[in-house]
């Protein structure tokens, strides 16, 4: 199934009558200067992805930001998909449309994906991503960083594709302290039958981390491997360190997620790197720079922000979700009035005197 077809799938037990807008916009796919994975031999390809959920009552109500990395053969033969999910972001939770939206969002994205893919996510709590000035907003639920880490364990416990996820919490040894110091434990948490869950990482511990970590935008692994190139790490040795660095450390909870999907399909595709443009950066730069501090700005900033997206951006671009209360529901209200005043097989009504 498509995107689309996944997100209708997953919004259809909203109760509430919704109309949903749907922005999936993307760059054109590039081709990266230099591997993702340093000792590949392989080309590598990116495209830059952003998805805006909004109503029309509301404004934007979340967002998703993702790299998604595409590796081919030098003849230009897919081997595999390696998606890094940068950014979450939510303008307002306390309206009865928006709970658990962004969840559904990540999860038929995830569920979107071609064959052959793995998911990567560094959870590492803070007050706004994408909405600027948002986290002033009261009616926005910001959480902290052992809620998000059990909040993404979670979530991808969720994902309905048989898979085998890896994750990891730097300074912290062994999965039952990483469940307790979490929460999740607390939320009792249990592994999906069809998800084999593993503590620690992918990655061979006595390989060179700069040989075999993926070096992704905007991720604190990247960030760290750059800031010490000179060192020859260990994976292993990398996350002993990383646990004492700025972004992982101080008592900060933050956790690495490995999740690869084990499709069935075969990726039989070829990749051809697109001719290059600014939209996307163009409207990433006007997104940025608005406000979306309170009720009357997320409205304001969202029909900017589409304004610039039907500016720039052709239909294609762009989707509609209506949510309408299941016929099911409205049949077993009707049938419970139905049944007020009907009698039993075994009961005579008495005759009034």
């Amino acid at each position: 199934m498509s995107f689309q077809q996944h997100l209708e799938q997953h919004l259809s037990n909203i109760s509430k009558d919704t109309t949903f807008n749907v922005y999936n916009l993307n760059s054109n796919l590039s081709k990266c200067s230099s591997p993702l994975i340093k000792r590949s031999s392989d080309d590598t390809y990116l495209r830059h992805r952003l998805i805006l959920l909004s109503t029309p009552s509301i404004g934007f109500i979340c967002g998703l930001e993702t790299y998604e990395y595409t590796i081919s053969s030098k003849e230009g033969k897919i081997k595999q998909h390696v998606i890094y999910i940068s950014k979450v972001d939510t303008t307002i939770t306390d309206e009865a449309t928006t709970k658990g939206v962004t969840g559904k969002l990540i999860l038929a994205y995830l569920e979107s994906l071609p064959p052959q893919s793995s998911v990567f996510v560094f959870a590492r709590a803070k007050p706004q991503y994408l909405f600027a000035h948002s986290a002033t907003n009261t009616g926005k639920t910001v959480l902290g960083d052992r809620d998000l880490v059990s909040w993404w364990l979670h979530l991808l416990n969720k994902v309905s594709i048989d898979s085998t996820g890896w994750w990891f919490v730097p300074g912290i040894e062994d999965e039952p302290s990483a469940l307790i110091e979490s929460g999740a434990r607390k939320r009792n948490w249990k592994s999906a039958q069809h998800i084999q869950w593993k503590y620690g990482t992918s990655y061979p511990p006595d390989a060179q981390a700069a040989d075999v970590i993926p070096q992704f935008e905007d991720d604190a692994k990247s960030r760290f491997l750059k800031d010490n190139l000179e060192d020859d790490m260990s994976v292993s040795n990398f996350w002993e360190v990383l646990a004492f660095s700025e972004e992982c450390g101080s008592g900060k909870i933050t956790g690495f997620f490995e999740l690869r999907l084990n499709c069935s399909e075969a990726e039989t595709g070829s990749i051809k790197e697109e001719e290059s443009t600014d939209d996307f950066t163009k409207f990433w730069n006007k997104l940025m720079e608005l406000d979306f501090h309170d009720k009357e700005s997320i409205l304001a900033s969202t029909q900017t922000a589409i304004q610039e997206i039907e500016s720039i951006f052709d239909s294609s671009f762009r989707f509609q979700i209506k949510v309408e209360p299941k016929e099911q529901t409205k049949q077993m209200e009707n049938s419970k009035r139905a049944a007020v005043n009907i009698l039993s097989a075994g009961l005579i009504k008495r005759k009034k005197v």
